[in-house]
């Protein structure tokens, strides 16, 4: 999920009924998971927080208020409802948008070479869609939350009939790049562009640049290992991501339900989901979902609404099938095809 610091937007990124969910099927019930480790739980806890990284995209917001009236005739008659617009803001308010992320790839090789991260292409949105920062010709109307209809199934937000704005707004970008977080304590700038992104499936790729947009010779970091196995409802899982757009939380839970269709809503095909009981926030958007034995198996990226209330176990995620079969087509395969991080625990395991 995406946080916006100080910002008052509201993003619901998924909702479904429960009996759609009870009748749907399990894809892949056959699939053999990897063999039991032998790896233990504080090696899996070391790793995955070596791999994963926090996301920032900075904005800044200008905003007008807007002033609704009608005129009254001689008869007292009230006519049509006229808008009186304020002045833009003169000072831009500030505005971090933060999600998560993991890294898959950081190597050099006659391939590919440099750093690579996966996260959610909602995360980095501002970066790839402009359309979505508006402008001051073409503003993006604010409502009262009274003043929005929001469903369940499928998915929506839009302003009740006859709902007048109170405000408008737009960003700019002062930088065409993303952040990345590595450590709580870090206090230097790390860059990524956007390299590749599918709104559809919500997945973007992120390349650790200089601060002029070209590749970094950055490599050697630990990735993670997409595993080529579904997540299977039961099996235990790690996630590692920045909550609240506070980083960094580790947390343990179960695959309660996969092969999830909850249709199309925002841009985006909730097909395939994997859903799971594990504990996330706006701002755990693009959290790598592990394995006990380190494997990447999902990329988590929305929640179940009903009636405008998360559902508790109700995490929605990206299966890493799906993500690698994206990567090969798009022209990505040596993230898919790279050997094992030597330091990984499921290099070092065995059954």
């Amino acid at each position: 999920m995406l946080y916006a610091r100080r910002a008052a937007i509201v993003l619901v990124l998924a909702a479904a009924l429960g009996a759609l969910l009870w009748s749907l099927q399990d894809s892949s019930a056959t699939a053999q998971l990897p063999p039991t480790p032998t790896v233990s739980d504080a090696e899996v806890q070391k790793f995955v927080r070596s791999v994963s990284v926090q996301v920032l995209v900075r904005l800044e917001k200008y905003t007008r208020s807007l002033t609704w009236y009608q005129e009254v005739d001689a008869k007292g008659q009230r006519g049509e409802w006229k808008v009186r617009f304020g002045e833009w803001s003169k000072q831009p308010e500030q505005i971090t948008v933060s999600g998560s992320g993991v890294i898959v790839y950081s190597n050099s090789d006659g391939f590919l070479t440099g750093t690579f991260i996966v996260s959610n292409a909602h995360v980095v949105s501002y970066l790839v869609t402009k359309e979505s920062l508006g402008s001051a010709t073409k503003p993006i109307d604010v409502y009262h939350l009274e003043d929005l209809v929001i469903r369940d199934m499928p998915p929506s937000i839009e302003p009740k009939e006859g709902a007048r704005p109170y405000q408008q707004m737009y960003f700019k970008l002062p930088s065409n790049y993303a952040e990345i977080r590595y450590s709580e304590d870090q206090f230097f700038t790390i860059y990524a562009r956007v390299v590749d992104y599918d709104l559809a499936l919500d997945i973007a790729l992120l390349q650790i640049c200089t601060p002029s947009g070209e590749p970094a010779r950055v490599w050697g970091l630990p990735y993670a290992t997409l595993r080529d196995v579904p997540p299977q409802v039961g099996e235990e899982v790690w996630i590692c991501g920045a909550p609240l757009g506070i980083p960094f939380s580790i947390d343990r839970g179960r695959v309660n339900q996969v092969g999830l269709d909850l249709g199309t809503s925002g841009g985006i095909v909730w097909r395939k989901q994997t859903k799971l009981d594990i504990a996330a926030a706006p701002g755990s958007s693009g959290s790598g979902i592990f394995d006990t034995r380190g494997y990447l198996i999902a990329c988590l990226h929305g929640t179940l609404v009903y009636n405008g209330q998360i559902i508790r176990g109700g995490q929605l995620a990206i299966p890493c099938d799906l993500i690698a079969e994206w990567l090969r087509w798009r022209g990505w395969a040596p993230i898919v095809t790279q050997p094992p991080y030597a330091g990984a625990p499921y290099a070092k395991g065995s059954s």
